[in-house]
């Protein structure tokens, strides 16, 4: 080979591995630039949903926002304890693997949307399917509890609004006969009147048989009542209905002041409207309450108030159900059960006057009740992963009614029939939104920490009305009975109604 020819060898050699360092001192060069990256999707980034969430490939709403920055909390908190092993570890309990490995599977499905990071164990749904799923993580259905207690305590002030009410029927019947009640030893058999005139054996001046020799009262209610509510972002849809009876027992101090007692139970469900809402499950609801009255009463005005205590014990079933489209990973379907207890302190009072014209009768009203409920912590069992420890909740209501009350007594030979109407407004002075606390009980967080379920409630309606009838019927030998519908209206995402009867008996 001659000496050009091996010159021109040498020069191309000599290029080639100047270009070939080149070219490697950029590939390491990228490398460097890359490694970060390639190694934070190794790791799966623990704000996979949040992302998601925020980079508008779905309009996600606030519970499924709130359910995202949630679990992206719970699974960064279990990473470290739960995410070197897959069986677990010395300091990784069953309870906190498995909600580790369902809480991967959101991150990783989350990744694949995203088109970045570990992807193994996506489930591969899609945007609105993934949203759906961060629904069904969530604990909104323990708002429903609020309500259910809300309208134990609601229900008991109208037994005792009937109660009351009840009490003053001698004055109407005194009105409608124009005349003593001593004209007719037969009639109606009722201790007193208003007018202060005492009648039976208490009375030394009258020896009647027709009246009765005690002052005492006895009576027994019963009521059912149904409806509905409707979906809105952070509560769910739901049927409800309650079943309760009341007892109770009066006596008359005097001619104006009666005091008695009033004993009450009840049996309440609520059903998860999955229909409206991604939601499955219910409440039921069981306990009773006690509660002590007085009323003082002339001839057309009156004044009454009531304090007791309410105790209800909530068994809720929560489920939580969503598809996996990944062949390697079975669909979720579990189910949550809780107990917990509600205890509600309650007073009320009211006054009203009547004005009369013979059988007639037209009575402005204003009353006013406080409840103060305090629903206790509680932690949920038999989930594989999604229990949740739940905080107490404290819910103070303060409303005030002012109605007006038409009656109209009639007098046929069997005793006296008193058909009525009436229509109030209420005003909600004191509750508000409030915030249920819960986290994961498998998170190792605690409950109220900022990355925990924090879901706000609905804000109570302010101003709403109620409007109802009856007839009640006073038969001779002191026996009375009554039948009442009421019904809510304007009350925001609720419809409710109530329909409730009962008898009392002086003796």
């Amino acid at each position: 080979m001659s000496s050009g020819r091996i010159g021109t060898a040498f020069e191309t050699i000599t290029r080639i591995a100047v270009h070939s360092t080149a070219m490697v001192r950029s590939l390491a060069a990228l490398a460097i630039c890359l490694l970060p990256i390639a190694a934070s999707w190794a790791q799966t980034p623990t704000g996979n949903l949040t992302a998601l969430v925020d980079s508008g490939i779905y309009a996600y709403n606030g519970l499924e926002v709130a359910a995202a920055q949630s679990n992206d909390a719970a699974y960064g908190a279990l990473l470290t304890v739960c995410g070197g092993n897959a069986a677990g570890g010395p300091t990784c309990s069953g309870n906190q693997l498995s909600l580790f490995n369902r809480l991967r599977e959101l991150e990783d499905t989350a990744n694949g949307l995203l088109g970045r990071g570990e992807t193994a164990f996506s489930l591969r749904l899609g945007a609105q399917a993934l949203g759906f799923a961060l629904r069904w993580t969530a604990p909104e259905e323990y708002a429903a509890q609020g309500s259910l207690t809300t309208k134990f305590a609601n229900s008991q002030l109208t037994t005792m609004a009937n109660r009351f009410s009840a009490l003053r029927f001698a004055t109407q019947i005194r009105f409608a006969r124009g005349d003593s009640p001593d004209s007719d030893p037969d009639g109606p058999r009722l201790s007193y009147y208003s007018s202060g005139a005492l009648q039976g054996g208490a009375a030394g001046a009258d020896s009647s048989s027709a009246f009765p020799s005690s002052n005492w009262g006895a009576f027994a209610n019963g009521s059912y009542s149904a409806g509905a509510k409707a979906p809105t972002t952070f509560e769910d849809a739901f049927n409800y209905n309650d079943t309760e009876y009341s007892a109770g027992a009066d006596v008359r101090l005097n001619a104006h002041t009666v005091v008695g007692l009033l004993a009450e139970h009840t049996i309440k469900h609520v059903n998860f409207n999955s229909a409206e809402s991604v939601v499955n499950g219910g409440i039921r609801g069981q306990g009773y309450g006690i509660l002590t009255y007085v009323q003082w009463e002339g001839d057309a005005a009156y004044v009454n108030g009531s304090l007791g205590i309410q105790h209800l014990s909530l068994d809720t079933r929560r489920s939580i159900t969503y598809p996996s489209l990944n062949p390697l990973i079975p669909s979720v379907n579990e189910t949550s059960t809780s107990s917990t207890t509600a205890t509600s302190w309650i007073g009320a009072v009211g006054t009203g006057y009547s004005f009369h014209w013979g059988g007639f009768s037209a009575e402005p009203y204003v009353n006013g009740q406080y409840v103060h409920t305090e629903i206790a912590d509680f932690t949920e069992h038999d989930g594989s992963g999604f229990d949740f420890d739940v905080g107490s909740q404290g819910i103070p209501s303060l409303t005030a009614a002012v109605g007006l009350k038409f009656q109209q007594a009639f007098l046929p030979p069997f005793g006296v029939i008193v058909p009525y109407i009436y229509g109030e407004y209420r005003h909600e002075f004191m509750q508000n939104s409030r915030t249920v606390d819960s986290q994961y009980a498998g998170s190792g967080l605690a409950v109220g920490a900022s990355t925990g379920f924090d879901l706000p409630t609905d804000a109570p309606t302010r101003n709403y009305y109620a409007a109802g009838g009856g007839l009640t019927l006073v038969f001779k030998h002191g026996l009375q009975g009554f039948v009442q519908y009421v019904k809510i209206f304007n009350q925001a995402n609720y419809t409710d109604y109530v329909a409730s009867g009962g008898i009392r008996y002086e003796f």
